[in-house]
């Protein structure tokens, strides 16, 4: 049985594979070469277990889920935060992830970050907060 950190990252990961618009996916840890089309880069942030009972039981666990939209230079930067919207509106607030027996809480409004140049590319980060109980 995969452990609480795999389970979490499954439940994630399915979503974002849902994302609408087929843009590639590149995954932490997985060799990804980027052509000259646009695709979304993904990385988290999991915050340490925090003990919710003295008695040995669950933990609360939280989490950003940062998803990047990565475009070539030379649009109008209100193009590149439509791209970054699209992707926040995929991981409305309330929304549950499922995996196994882990459910994941977005625990508010999925929200666009300032963008920022990267060389030839555009980086729309799109940050996504989650708990869960486990």
């Amino acid at each position: 049985m995969p452990g609480t950190e795999t389970k979490i990252w499954m439940a994630l990961k399915s979503r974002i594979q849902s994302i609408p618009g087929g843009l590639s996916i590149a995954y932490p840890a997985d060799v990804f070469t980027p052509t000259s089309a646009a695709y979304i880069a993904v990385g988290r942030v999991n915050i340490a277990p925090e003990r919710v009972f003295v008695a040995s039981g669950a933990h609360e666990r939280t989490g950003t889920l940062t998803l990047s939209h990565v475009a070539p230079i030379g649009q109008d930067q209100a193009v590149y935060e439509e791209a970054g919207a699209m992707i926040a509106a995929h991981f409305p607030a309330d929304l549950c992830m499922k995996f196994n027996n882990i459910v994941l809480h977005v625990v508010s409004a999925s929200h666009v970050v300032d963008g920022y140049r990267d060389g030839a590319w555009w980086r729309t980060p799109v940050n996504v907060f989650w708990r869960c109980g486990a």
